[in-house]
């Protein structure tokens, strides 16, 4: 049997797949072929899930229940390795929208995509530490974020709750911009106590995709992106009891490095300040510096909740994509791209620390799934990813040109720092980035295959402290191997460049900005790690 022109494409184009020539496989220049994107963000969303159930050794009573988020893993592509640039809800978000990284300058108090109440670009605001970020420092005028970006082509863009940490930046983008009214969540009861009776509607969450659930159907015969913002399970825990049933006090174990790593550097620890801003918290006095046991367990319990919670939504929305149909008979789901993402990742106890705001892994790792309609699913890259590659990927599968990267003000690159991810997802296995990045205020983080080493700074650039792990052997951060690796510390020192504008354009060690950003494939070649004779960690733990 014979096969016409486009046929053929379909069958064979990926033998011959190239960079430049992928928007033309997913998108054949027919407005009827382009297909929506409905991008979830889960605030502070650990990769503590079932679909993470290998690549993490989770099991047992530490194996978060989300079986629609891991229905969607089976039909997508699990990135087991994906990176946050920035471990802070406003600053991780204009990042990825923008497709840019985080960088301070020397001797300023604030830096691009820096802190928790960063702006993309309206008037100056208070940080974090009460520094201020000028108008614009985060998207200079002529840079296209990711919503405008789809905007200009054609697409309906829609927000719904937290996307942008502040609701009203990068409001030309949005098409419809909704933030939904109702009680303050500070006022909804945090603990299990107070929940009896509650549905999944009283809770914003539930609201959230009820109205996405409609607008879909709304939108059935246009092209739309969809930014979908879950505001759990970040603090404070409140859900239906339902959810906090599904784990039983008795059950809920502690991490077992509740402890600090060994030659942690003080600089790399933080007293949980985020957690004390609750009202309910039992330890609000700064002056205690440790979580109970007891306690300890009770909001681990909390995150588990609200996560299932969160996870329940998910499945509602998946539903209503698979049962709503346009006038040619063709499922939502069967012409949407959905990505799932956490903005973040969150501590639970682990080097006794508790929320976000670290350079550890529990803090700058977090879940990342996409699932598109033209791409085999049920597959896992254990590549090394980041959260800036989420634009140019989007583009590709959209089939949409990518925007010209913009430059900033020094010549530097400003925007469209990341690589796509599509084929990637084709082939899982293949040679990827060998390190990616991220930051926290002060602290600079190379992860490369086998080693995290980061770097903790002053305002004026010096080097106050390092820390070291070996992923193989240590895997839970433990043991700081640092002092005793100079000859190893020297050459990732390089890699993470010496002094802020070297940092600054690291990652362009790694990528080809020449070939719409390829990952550069050369070896690192670094030197063998030296590992103390006593106490170090064995399958991950300290002895």
């Amino acid at each position: 049997m014979g096969l016409n022109r486009r046929k053929f494409l379909m069958k064979y184009g990926a033998l011959c797949l190239t960079a430049s020539a992928i928007p033309a496989l997913f998108f054949l220049g027919n407005d009827d072929k382009k297909k929506n994107i409905i991008f979830i963000i889960v605030d502070d969303l650990r990769p503590q899930l079932g679909a993470y159930r290998e690549s993490l050794q989770l099991h047992g009573n530490n194996l978060i229940q989300t079986p629609n988020i891991d229905l969607l893993a089976k039909d997508g592509t699990v990135f087991e390795r994906a990176y946050c640039s920035v471990p802070v809800c406003g600053a991780s978000r204009l990042s990825l929208l923008t497709g840019s990284r985080p960088y301070k300058l020397p001797n300023q108090p604030y830096g691009r995509h820096w802190a928790y109440y960063s702006r993309l670009n309206l008037e100056a605001t208070a940080s974090h530490y009460d520094f201020t970020e000028p108008a614009g420092l985060n998207n200079p005028g002529n840079s296209v974020t990711m919503p405008q970006h789809f905007k200009n082509n054609g697409y309906k863009t829609l927000s719904i709750g937290k996307v942008y940490h502040n609701v009203d930046d990068d409001k030309e983008a949005w098409d419809d911009l909704v933030k939904l009214p109702g009680e303050n969540w500070r006022d909804i009861p945090a603990f299990e106590i107070g929940t009896e009776g509650k549905d999944d509607g009283y809770y914003v969450d539930g609201r959230t995709t009820k109205y996405v659930m409609d607008k879909i159907v709304e939108l059935k015969e246009d092209n739309f992106f969809y930014a979908v913002g879950y505001a759990r399970p970040h603090l404070p825990f409140n859900c239906p009891k339902k959810y906090w049933d599904m784990y039983p006090e008795e059950e809920i174990e502690l991490p077992p490095n509740f402890t600090n790593p060994v030659n942690a550097p003080d600089e790399s620890i933080h007293n949980f300040g985020e957690l004390r801003n609750y009202t309910e918290v039992e330890f609000s006095d700064e002056s205690q510096d440790y979580v109970t046991d007891e306690y300890a367990k009770q909001l681990i319990r909390g995150y588990y909740a609200c996560t299932s919670y969160v996870d329940a939504q998910i499945g509602r929305l998946l539903d209503k994509l698979k049962t709503t149909y346009n006038s040619k008979g063709e499922s939502l789901y069967d012409r949407t791209t959905i990505a799932l993402i956490g903005d973040h990742g969150w501590n639970l106890a682990e080097h006794n620390l508790w929320c976000k705001h670290s350079n550890y892994n529990t803090s700058i790792q977090s879940p990342l799934i996409i699932r598109d309609p033209n791409i085999k699913g049920g597959k896992k890259a254990d590549a090394l990813v980041e959260f800036v590659d989420l634009y140019p990927t989007f583009s590709d599968l959209a089939g949409l040109e990518r925007p010209k990267p913009t430059i900033d003000n020094d010549g530097s690159l400003f925007s469209l720092h990341g690589t796509s991810l599509v084929s990637l997802m084709q082939n899982p296995d293949q040679e990827w980035k060998k390190a990616v990045f991220s930051r926290y205020h002060y602290g600079d983080t190379i992860r490369t295959d086998r080693y995290t080493y980061s770097e903790f700074v002053n305002q004026s650039d010096s080097v106050l402290s390092v820390m070291l792990f070996d992923h193989v052997k240590d895997p839970n951060e433990n043991y700081n191997i640092a002092d005793i690796n100079p000859e190893l510390v020297n050459a990732l020192n390089k890699l993470l460049g010496n002094g802020a504008i070297a940092k600054r354009n690291a990652w362009r060690k790694f990528v080809d900005t020449s070939e719409k950003n390829k990952p550069i494939l050369k070896d690192l070649n670094l030197p063998k790690a030296i590992y103390p004779a006593e106490n170090y960690p064995s399958n991950g733990q300290v002895r």
